[in-house]
């Protein structure tokens, strides 16, 4: 037994604990290579190398099955290592996208008590195109989806929004106007020609904030919006429908999504 080690001695051999040995050995990732009639583990002294690999893998991310198989067959690191590259590039990109969100959200919060640094414009009327939905904010995306399918043709650049005739937060039921922007060179389906309505939008003077990211936060950046306007006594104008134009929408990279948010003030 000489030329072996306990899993407690390779654990300090390694600089890990007990514990984290016996999780790879359950795994199947770093077995002992023997066990004694009394169920004691032995390892040998060279496994110290191959814990060392799993830990350089698992801080790079590459999951413990791909690790398991990785050692079961001495496979090629460098192949390994170039199918993980563009993961750990993704993932930065993603953490460099998120620490530049958390910077201008102190910086906004610092400058005006809100997460939000909106503008205040007036907007010409605009043409919309659209069809009437009762639904979930959850299920816009999909009834966007829905409206673009009813065009023959959509034009240069379609754009969806949605209009809410609610006054108040109703995340589960909600009247809403799923609509685009009416363009050039649109074209609605024959089937959907009475489907789809149409309407001169007036909003007026509007104070607007454009969310870059996940659709899934609008929400919390309306309250925000809501909160700077009660912060700067502005007043919302409720015979009005609030509304959101959604300018880009990428459902693989939500860093390259733009939505812009419109409340109607006076």
């Amino acid at each position: 037994m000489k030329s072996y080690i306990t899993a407690g001695q390779l654990a300090i051999l390694a600089s890990t604990t007990k514990r984290t040995i016996l999780f790879y050995d359950q795994k199947g990732v770093l077995n002992p290579t023997r066990v004694n009639s009394k169920k004691y583990r032995y390892y040998g002294e060279s496994q110290v190398l191959d814990y060392q690999k799993i830990l350089l893998l698992t801080t790079m991310g590459i999951p413990l099955k791909e690790i398991k198989n990785y050692l079961r067959r001495k496979g090629d690191l460098t192949k390994l290592f170039n199918n993980k590259k563009p993961f750990i590039k993704k993932e930065i990109k993603r953490l460099a996208f998120n620490l530049s969100s958390l910077e201008r959200f102190l910086h906004n919060l610092k400058n005006n008590g809100t997460m939000v640094n909106p503008e205040i414009k007036i907007l010409k009327p605009f043409g919309v195109y659209y069809i009437e939905k009762i639904g979930s904010y959850a299920e816009i995306e999909s009834y966007c989806q829905e409206l673009a399918q009813m065009f023959e043709k959509k034009g240069k650049n379609f754009t969806t929004l949605a209009i809410f005739e609610n006054p108040t937060y109703q995340p589960k039921e909600s009247s809403i106007k799923i609509g685009a922007l009416a363009s050039k060179g649109m074209k609605i389906n024959r089937q959907y020609k009475d489907l789809i309505k149409y309407l001169k939008f007036n909003p007026g003077k509007v104070i607007t904030y454009t969310h870059n990211g996940s659709g899934s936060l609008l929400s919390l950046f309306w309250k925000e919006l809501e909160k700077y306007c009660a912060l700067h006594h502005l007043k919302i104008r409720k015979e009005t429908p609030d509304f959101e134009i959604y300018r880009q929408v990428n459902e693989e990279d939500p860093t390259k999504q733009f939505f812009e948010i419109y409340l109607p003030i006076n």
